[in-house]
């Protein structure tokens, strides 16, 4: 159990109903969340007065002290639907998976035609693998709402994971018709085509590009299709615009690299994999192919100490102790 570092005791005295008669706190030295346990202590009958110091909690990693917020919330409001999604996501968050699941079937109950309720019970649904559920719940949201992009957007995660593949894609289809911006559904059908080795992956590529031309992910997916397609020069490019926009952006510099070393560039490989073992440094594969490049460029020593450094992060990485052997065998 986790406890904040001076802890915030609400001391809840009978008088009327629930209604507490004293509230001792005892400050943090955290600023906003002295404020916030000030307000409560100002409007003690105030359930969104819990509700705010609960977010804070959680955004801070303290989920058992904001599940004692949300407790307090909710003994003063049983009927916002806010605080059942804030519930839920504390208790996702906390590895209390089955929790959250019923906190938002309560909510559903509550609010049995709210889209964002059930989508979000959907949602729950389907990260626990409950696809059977979690489609019959999209099915309601789409009697309610029949071109609810984000509905059919899950439906075809659901299809995805059923293996359903035709049906997926035409959910994700119809997802991107009704929301052209939505660009998780343009990357899922290039994802589906590209596992198809069907080159219309790009399309839906350009198409996550188009509408957000700066989101990684939609580069990454896009630099990566043309890597595996002989478009090195192209994918070089999107990475490099990748690592302008977010320098610690790794795998940009990993694929990278590992172009360059595919074009035998091997000042421009050892740049790219040096860079990455900067920025991430617990990174496996960085020192392993930092290790190749010195090994080509004869600088055994370095070789050796980057694929030592390779398995040392990571024991089982086979890779790294193979090329460890074999240097051990030339010498």
């Amino acid at each position: 159990m986790r406890h904040i570092a001076l802890f915030i005791l609400l001391v809840l005295v009978g008088c009327k109903k629930d209604k507490p008669a004293a509230v001792e706190s005892t400050l943090t030295g955290d600023p906003i969340l002295d404020q916030m346990t000030t307000d409560i202590l100002r409007n003690p009958d105030d359930p969104n007065t819990y509700y705010t110091r609960a977010k804070y909690l959680h955004d801070k990693g303290f989920y058992d002290e904001a599940t004692n917020d949300m407790a307090q919330a909710m003994k003063r409001d049983s009927t916002n639907i806010d605080y059942y999604h804030l519930l839920s996501d504390i208790y996702m968050d906390y590895y209390q998976s089955d929790r959250a699941l019923n906190v938002m079937y309560k909510a559903s109950l509550l609010a049995p035609d709210r889209i964002p309720t059930l989508l979000k019970l959907s949602e729950t649904q389907f990260i626990l693998k409950r696809y059977e559920p979690s489609v019959k719940t999209l099915n309601n949201v789409l009697k309610n709402d029949p071109q609810n992009a984000e509905a059919y957007f899950m439906l075809g995660m659901n299809f995805k994971e059923g293996k359903d593949i035709p049906r997926a894609i035409n959910s994700f289809q119809t997802a991107i018709d009704f929301d052209p911006e939505l660009i998780d559904g343009w990357l899922e059908l290039g994802n589906i085509l590209e596992s198809q080795k069907d080159l219309r992956a790009l399309d839906y590529y350009n198409g996550a590009v188009n509408v957000a031309p700066d989101n990684i992910s939609a580069l990454h997916s896009k630099a990566y299709f043309l890597q595996n397609h002989q478009k090195e020069e192209e994918a070089i490019e999107i990475y490099n615009k990748i690592n302008t926009l977010d320098r610690n952006y790794a795998d940009a510099y990993l694929n990278k690299g590992i172009l360059f070393l595919e074009q035998k560039n091997l000042e421009r490989a050892f740049e790219e994999f040096n860079i990455l073992c900067n920025i991430k440094p617990t990174y496996h594969l960085g020192f392993y192919y930092r290790g190749i490049v010195n090994e080509l460029n004869k600088n055994i020593d370095a070789a050796r100490a980057d694929y030592q450094n390779s398995v040392n992060l990571k024991p089982d990485f086979q890779k790294g102790i193979d090329a460890l052997q074999a240097i051990k065998e030339i010498e």
